[in-house]
């Protein structure tokens, strides 16, 4: 899904040529100034919005190093606006907004504050309100929690990269299957590891070609999880990450995992699975052979 950022950002200006020219080439994004403060609209995909802004952090480090984002900027809207963005009366939409209307769906969101007399709201917040009825915006702006849990981890996401390493993307191999606090007790195992004084250095120096140096996906599962599900919650622009899982005694176990395109990888084939092979198939091959083929914890291994 394509998710909408407005941010207000520190460290390059309008005036600066090249920086306008790489927010449009490579971002399709508009850098504005207003009353002395400047403005960056990009889009990015994802998963969800956090995962959309973890990426477009990512990218913009990577393409203008001395770009800081300081906080996501709201798009308030109010009634006469919300009206327009959905070629609807502005009756029509007070009637929304007083629940005379579409009472059988969830309530019209609260505003987020009030202009004069009368209440704004998060374009975001009605977006989503409108998806409920297939209307609104293809290009979601983040809500009003998805937005506070974004300006919270912006500053921990820039930090994390200027001290050179990857911000770890955490994904569940799957979902639904009544295993899911399973997968959340991994990722608590993980998030405790990672917090300990250089274990993410040693993660970050696994040696796999990863393309993006500064993300790091890594998909918490259980024994029972398939390979295949694994290697699916690889980003649309990578071709690695590193499984995560709680071993035959507990222990937490990390593994290089990629698509067949990954380079360098040892073909699950090789050591003897199928595409339907599963994370303890996986473990079973590290602790019993094959002999002649090398797979520690650390050996890449590629779902061909």
């Amino acid at each position: 899904m394509e998710y909408e950022f407005h941010f207000v950002v520190d460290g390059i200006e309008v005036d600066d040529d090249k920086a306008v020219a790489i927010v449009h080439d490579t971002f399709d994004g508009v850098l504005t100034r207003h009353r002395g403060r400047h403005f960056l609209d990009v889009s990015e995909s994802g998963v969800n919005a956090i995962d959309a802004a973890h990426r477009i952090v990512v990218r913009l480090r990577k393409s203008l190093p001395a770009l800081r984002l300081v906080r996501t900027d709201p798009d308030l809207v109010g009634v006469s606006d919300i009206a327009e963005r959905v070629d609807r009366s502005r009756q029509n939409v007070q009637q929304w907004v007083s629940g005379e209307r579409r009472q059988d769906k969830l309530p019209f969101p609260d505003p987020e504050g009030i202009t004069g007399r009368s209440p704004v709201w998060r374009w975001g917040d009605v977006n989503a309100w409108l998806a409920q009825f297939d209307e609104g915006d293809e290009v979601h702006p983040p809500t009003r929690e998805e937005a506070l849990t974004i300006d919270f981890l912006l500053p921990k996401w820039q930090r994390t990269l200027d001290d050179g390493l990857p911000l770890v993307h955490f994904a569940a191999a799957e979902t639904g299957d009544g295993r899911d606090e399973e997968r959340e007790t991994v990722q608590r195992l993980l998030e405790g590891t990672l917090a300990l004084p250089g274990v993410l250095e040693r993660i970050a120096a696994i040696p796999v070609p990863r393309t993006e140096q500064q993300r790091l996906t890594v998909v918490c599962a259980v024994l029972p999880d398939r390979l295949s599900s694994v290697v699916s919650r690889i980003g649309h622009d990578e071709v690695w990450a590193v499984l995560a899982y709680q071993g035959a005694e507990g222990e937490l176990r990390l593994q290089p995992v990629g698509t067949a395109d990954a380079p360098g990888a040892i073909p699950v084939s090789r050591l003897g699975l199928g595409r339907d092979a599963t994370v303890g198939d996986l473990l079973l091959v590290q602790t019993n052979g094959p002999d002649d083929i090398p797979v520690t914890p650390i050996t890449p291994v590629g779902l061909d």
